[in-house]
């Protein structure tokens, strides 16, 4: 290449390399449509945290059921589908070079719609690709787009239960649909803060509920004051509803100090590479998706690790602390208040190397030597006498002693292995960890051994050996006058029938389903707790009526009792 193509090439990528990190205009923004043709409620937020990723869009509510109209959200073409099992299922992503916006439309049921030749090469795709899926990049010349028009059909592909999931991207970032003019709506509730997390290397650690009475601030549910030294770590848990009525991420996180602002994050955009590290946004241990807690780190550990210092003030120093949850229409919730600089509180890290802890005596070990560590301190195990208040269960009787974990400036990425001694030969006998935050127990995936249970734990809280005594239910599910399908796409061969199964402790183990007593074949999806049921409508050739029965058992051996449906073809 001579100097003079460089130069050319050089002074092209100058001229346009800012328009490609410039936001996006008001104008622009407004070529933005809704994605389908009802408009149905947001049920999942930009951001959110999920177990294994972020969440990069919004979901949009079907309602349990597939088939609904699904549109383009803008003038472009389609350039790229693809179909997995798992993941986002059947998907079309488009395109929009006026915009400079690409567009991920997911778990889609088919490309059913207004562009000709779609629906057929999906067809022909799946029946000439590989039975796990495909993925196609198509020329832009191939499958143009007018906002507006339908491109598929919704669906359930994939993973998760039937919604649309949306995505909006420009280069190097996803965006918050929710920024977008068609995507805004009418909230007037600012989002629930409802516990604070405070840490400190000198060995401080709490968490402290908030409470919001009627037409009041939030507030602290303590009377204790704060006195706390070193460096501090300040996490809020909160979330904000939406549409849907979910208990959804929040849209921007505040921390003052004094007034001023120590940390601040709004969730408009978020590059690729902060969408990866999750734990850069929310603490992954407190964290979860189901059921729904957030749980924000108020400071950047990529940065610093710690919120502010209190080493050097002056003792007795009082400091003033805001935090601010916000949504997207501009609602606050504002929690207000204060803590003391005590250097007399600085305790002894007495474990400041060690990546595995083990219990005063010493049956219970936790072994981080696999896992990334955040944080400079410790974990302490100590066996509790009694069990506290609140944890004792009619479903699950403890029969171990009980353990409590607690972490101070500590914190973790990856696999943490857990070994507690014991015979426990009946196979009733399960561990679980109760859950400080949201206040359940929690059954964790053990195995066991001649000497103990080995697990695996991905939060703190405390621990025991318990029963399961309580058997699975089935039922029929809400709304379960409604088909699977709109009628538009659902087989007119085939009755469907669903129920749902439930189970407070170990899990479902194995289903068996009946059809006038003889074994039937049955699909579980899993992500519903749904036994989903195809009876071919020529049945009534022989008879009306026919009796479906069902029984579930849970892991630990206890049997629901006979449920029993009479269909009526």
């Amino acid at each position: 290449m001579n100097y003079k193509s460089f130069r050319s090439i050089l002074c092209f990528a100058l001229i346009t390399l800012p328009s490609l990190v410039m936001p996006i205009d008001s104008e622009k923004k407004a070529k933005v449509g809704w994605p389908m043709l009802l408009k149905v409620p947001i049920s999942g937020s930009f951001a959110e945290f999920r177990n294994s990723h972020l969440h990069m869009g919004c979901d949009f509510k079907t309602y349990g059921i597939n088939g609904l109209p699904v549109l383009s959200i803008f003038d472009g073409y389609i350039s790229h589908i693809s179909f997995s099992d798992s993941g986002y299922g059947l998907t079309v992503l488009s395109s929009s070079p006026n915009l400079g916006l690409t567009s991920r439309h997911a778990h889609l049921h088919d490309l059913y719609g207004d562009i000709s030749g779609l629906f057929e090469l999906h067809h022909s795709l799946r029946l000439l690709g590989s039975e796990k899926g495909y993925s196609v990049k198509l020329k832009p010349d191939l499958f143009s787009l007018k906002k507006g028009q339908k491109i598929a059909r919704s669906g359930d592909t994939g993973s998760g239960v039937p919604h649309l999931h949306l995505e909006i991207s420009e280069t190097n970032f996803h965006i918050n649909p929710l920024t977008f003019p068609a995507y805004s709506h009418n909230d007037t509730t600012p989002p629930t803060i409802q516990s604070v997390f405070i840490d400190s290397d000198s060995g401080y650690s709490k968490r402290i509920n908030v409470i919001t009475e009627e037409n009041s601030k939030p507030k602290l549910d303590t009377k204790e004051e704060i006195k706390l030294t070193g460096k501090v770590k300040l996490k809020v848990g909160g979330y904000d509803f939406m549409t849907s009525r979910n208990k959804n991420n929040v849209y921007g996180i505040t921390l003052k100090v004094d007034n001023k602002i120590i940390y601040q994050k709004f969730l408009d955009k978020m590059s690729y590479k902060d969408a990866i590290n999750k734990d850069l946004l929310y603490d992954t241990n407190k964290s979860s998706l189901s059921p729904p807690l957030y749980v924000y780190n108020l400071f950047n550990s990529e940065k610093t690790s710690f919120s502010f210092d209190l080493t050097s003030e002056p003792n007795g120093e009082e400091k003033k602390i805001s935090v601010i949850l916000s949504d997207v229409s501009g609602n606050d919730s504002i929690l207000s208040f204060s803590l003391q600089t005590d250097h007399s509180q600085r305790k002894v890290n007495p474990n400041s190397s060690a990546r595995e802890f083990q219990s005063s005596d010493g049956k219970l070990s936790i072994n981080f030597s696999k896992a990334k560590i955040i944080g400079e301190g410790f974990v302490t195990i100590k066996q509790l006498s009694e069990i506290p208040p609140g944890l004792t269960s009619p479903e699950f009787p403890n029969m171990s002693a009980i353990y409590e974990i607690e972490a101070f400036d500590f914190g973790w990425k990856g696999e943490v292995r857990g070994f507690l001694k014991g015979n426990f030969p009946d196979k009733e006998d399960n561990i679980y960890v109760y859950d400080l935050n949201f206040k359940e127990w929690l059954f964790l995936n053990g195995a066991k051994s001649s000497n103990g249970i080995s697990f695996s734990l991905n939060r703190l809280g405390y621990i025991a050996v318990m029963k399961d005594k309580t058997p699975p239910k089935i039922n029929f599910p809400y709304l379960v006058y409604r088909n699977f399908h709109l009628p538009e796409i659902q087989n007119p061969k085939m009755l469907e029938r669903f129920y749902a199964v439930s189970d407070r402790g170990t899990g479902t183990s194995s289903i068996l389903v009946q059809l006038e007593g003889q074994p039937y074949p049955f699909r579980f999806d899993k992500d519903r707790g749904y036994i989903i049921l195809e009876v071919p409508l020529s049945l009534k050739l022989f008879k009306k009526y026919y009796v479906i029965q069902i029984k579930t058992k849970d892991r630990a051996g206890n049997e629901s009792e006979w449920f029993t449906d009479i269909i009526s073809l």
